[in-house]
């Protein structure tokens, strides 16, 4: 799939229906932003030089950012031509097809790089392009209203190795509870969830946007959100991470410096006209309309991209949490771990 800017492009192919607003700025903060803005050092730029690029990211033809750098040509902005690798279902699958060479950058949540990191892929996290979107849901019947009353209760995962399963693990960790081996973890394919559920072989799923949000929304009230990963201090951290294999990043810097900005700054577009990044996701969900999208939207945290030192402090978090379930190991630094998994490729 090339994602070159050209609008044919039959996968991309969008018509843009609606419009927002919410982009504007606020006249009176402008002068601070711009004061802030010259006291800072100067971020690297790329050389301009056009580059074609290859990259795995799970679900590329429903991401919110992916779609907006494409249709609203901030790739051709920096001189980038971007082919996906293929169509992954997840991000292990998105960092398979980086270990074997089908791509040279890939986006996958923390959660599933940092121990592929650990366990020797050579790759450098450069950007947190959003925050996660997990969602708890439990099914209304089961009696379940608190975490610990998932112990010993089946539920439902699309991946037993997915940063929706991990991320719920930590938070129960957190409180005590040992979700990775005390949960009777079912992994069934994400089509089959909802009627799983229906059966009541199922007391609860874990999975993320747009699934979770499918099955909360769209399933006559048959599951209730329990905990997410949209409030509180989660909501402030970034989830999912663009990556670069380091050989790749040795031959050619700039090409990460170039594609990290055109993320980066589609994710800030994003962010502030979800109205239009709904209609460009929508086209390519035939399950859910412009409205059910931004509606989706609107419930998710703030997208917000992250770079350079603070993305090695939350990468520094990440490390700790799995250290909680036994991923990564105890022995090691955390902060340690994430300066070695992470690179600051804006640096001027």
């Amino acid at each position: 799939m090339s994602m070159n800017g050209s609008s044919s492009t039959p996968v991309f192919r969008r018509r843009i229906l609606l419009s927002s607003l919410a982009g504007l700025a606020v006249a009176g903060g402008v002068s601070a932003y711009e004061l802030h803005r010259a006291n800072r050092p100067p971020h690297k730029q790329p050389d301009g030089r056009y580059r074609k690029l290859t990259i795995a990211w799970p679900h590329a033809t429903t991401a919110p950012v992916l779609a907006v750098a494409y249709q609203k040509d901030f790739f051709a902005r920096y001189s980038l031509e971007l082919e996906t690798a293929g169509d992954f279902l997840d991000g292990s699958e998105a960092l398979d097809a980086l270990e074997h060479g089908k791509a040279t950058y890939a986006v996958a949540p923390a959660l599933t790089w940092l121990p592929r990191l650990h366990a020797g892929l050579s790759a450098s996290l450069v950007l947190g392009i959003q925050p996660g979107v997990f969602r708890l849901l439990v099914r209304r019947g089961s009696g379940v209203t608190r975490l610990d009353q998932l112990m010993n209760r089946p539920v439902g995962v699309p991946d037993l190795n997915a940063a929706d399963k991990l991320f719920f693990a930590i938070m129960m960790r957190r409180k005590g509870i040992n979700a990775m081996s005390g949960v009777n973890w079912k992994t069934l394919p994400a089509e089959e969830l909802l009627g799983a559920s229906q059966r009541k072989e199922l007391d609860a799923v874990v999975a993320h946007d747009p699934l979770a949000w499918q099955l909360l929304n769209q399933s006559d009230g048959l599951f209730a959100e329990l905990v997410s990963s949209n409030t509180g201090h989660y909501a402030d951290r970034t989830n999912l991470i663009l990556g670069v294999s380091n050989s790749a990043f040795e031959e050619d810097p700039d090409a990460a410096t170039a594609l990290t900005l055109a993320l980066r700054d589609a994710a800030k577009w994003t962010n502030t006209h979800r109205s239009e990044a709904a209609t460009l996701v929508a086209d390519d969900t035939p399950t859910m309309t412009p409205d059910n999208v931004l509606a989706m939207l609107n419930s998710e945290p703030t997208i917000r991209p992250v770079t350079g030192h603070a993305l090695r402090e939350q990468m520094a978090q990440y490390c700790d949490e799995l250290q909680l379930i036994s991923l990564l190991p105890e022995t090691e630094s955390a902060a340690d771990l994430a300066k070695t998994y992470t690179r600051n490729v804006l640096r001027g």
